[in-house]
């Protein structure tokens, strides 16, 4: 008898538990839904992107463009926040400018953040490294194959450019400041960490370039692109070409965000197009990543690192080495979250993939607000 209420009690505790988790989940999903702002944005975004988040961008979007190493000019943007006084820098990846984060600068706006994004040296409206030459400038067509080349002389340029772009303008606006970054500016972000943890209370990387797929080139075999002319386009690629959305091709699976903020962004700012890498911008690169996972234990603050499931441009081995020897060093200082059937672009795929990626760095960064980095 003792045994059948025991039975009893734990069937209907186990029910019990069962009924509040779906209580729960429902409240979630009805909470999500009722988000239309950043969690269920897909359908709508083209009704609402020049009505409300260029609008958002051309009011509180301040131009904040500085001299990075060497000299080169570097454009960048401030979003400045009457409330808030925790800031957001973003690191961007490979050819993108700033335009094409206008929506997440948008959402992470909205959440009480200052947010500071950079365009990388070479891309975007940032100051191109190669010019042409006399004969060049009276080809259009050549003058466009220099423009659009991916070039950098040492990556570590690409850090130096963020560091000062932390100093000049985040530092002095913000009490705390978190680094968000993607793909070659996960790679960035990682090598800046590894130097300057101190700057930034936690860090969320999204597809981070620490094993690009250099196929048929082995990772640690960087020096066979040293073979190739430093300043010529890598095998096979070429100058910035505007084409439309392919399903089985494209880096995210959301057609309006790339019809939107990839290629329409792009074709209305012919300025900020960049085409393939260079010889040296493809070594420099391979080499920056090898060393990002060789220094990962030298940094002392925690990362979300948001790996793409189906990420057709870095390799999942580097970021989970990467995230492991941060792990040795320090326990549970790196959380690798997969987000399975996702493409690289993380941050402009479908909302099924992208809201979660948002909500999960928002709660990450939230949890981190009483952590011990100051600015001031």
């Amino acid at each position: 008898m003792r045994t059948f209420r025991q039975k009893s009690f734990l069937i209907k505790l186990f029910l019990g538990i069962r009924a509040l988790t779906l209580i729960s989940f429902a409240i979630a999903v009805l909470a999500v839904l009722a988000n239309g702002s950043a969690q269920a944005r897909e359908n709508e975004l083209a009704n609402i992107y020049e009505s409300k988040i260029v609008e958002f961008w051309n009011k509180h979007g301040q131009r904040r463009d500085f001299d990075g190493s060497h000299g080169v000019r570097i454009a960048a943007m401030a979003f400045s926040h009457s409330v808030g006084k925790n800031g957001i820098v973003i690191s961007s990846g490979y050819g993108e400018s700033f335009f094409k984060y206008r929506e997440i600068v948008y959402d992470l706006w909205q959440e009480g953040y200052q947010v500071y994004i950079l365009d990388h040296r070479g891309q975007g409206f940032s100051e191109r490294l190669i010019r042409p030459n006399k004969a060049q400038e009276l080809d259009p067509r050549a003058v466009k194959r220099v423009h659009d080349l991916g070039y950098v002389e040492n990556f570590d340029d690409f850090v130096d450019d963020l560091k000062t772009f932390v100093e000049k303008e985040a530092k002095p606006a913000n009490e705390r400041l978190f680094l968000l970054a993607h793909s070659m500016g996960g790679a960035i972000a990682s090598l800046y960490l590894e130097k300057f943890s101190a700057d930034f209370a936690a860090a969320a990387l999204s597809s981070p370039m620490h094993q690009p797929d250099l196929s048929p080139i082995p990772n640690k075999a960087c020096w066979l692109l040293k073979l190739g002319p430093s300043k010529s386009y890598v095998w096979g690629r070429g100058p910035y070409a505007s084409r439309g959305f392919n399903a089985d091709r494209d880096l995210t699976s959301s057609r309006v965000r790339y019809d939107i903020l990839k290629r329409g962004e792009l074709d209305r700012h012919p300025q900020a197009q960049l085409g393939g890498p260079s010889f040296n911008w493809a070594y420099e690169g391979c080499m920056a990543a090898n060393r990002s996972i060789r220094d990962a234990g030298r940094i002392s603050v925690d990362i979300l690192l948001f790996q793409a499931g189906d990420d057709r441009v870095v390799k999942a081995y580097g970021q989970q080495k990467f995230c492991d020897t941060m792990n040795a060093a320090r326990l549970g200082s790196c959380s690798l979250r997969i987000m399975k059937g996702a493409r690289h672009e993380l941050l402009i795929e479908q909302d099924v993939h992208r809201s979660l990626v948002l909500e999960e760095m928002l709660s990450f960064f939230k949890r981190k607000h009483g952590a011990g980095q100051r600015t001031n």
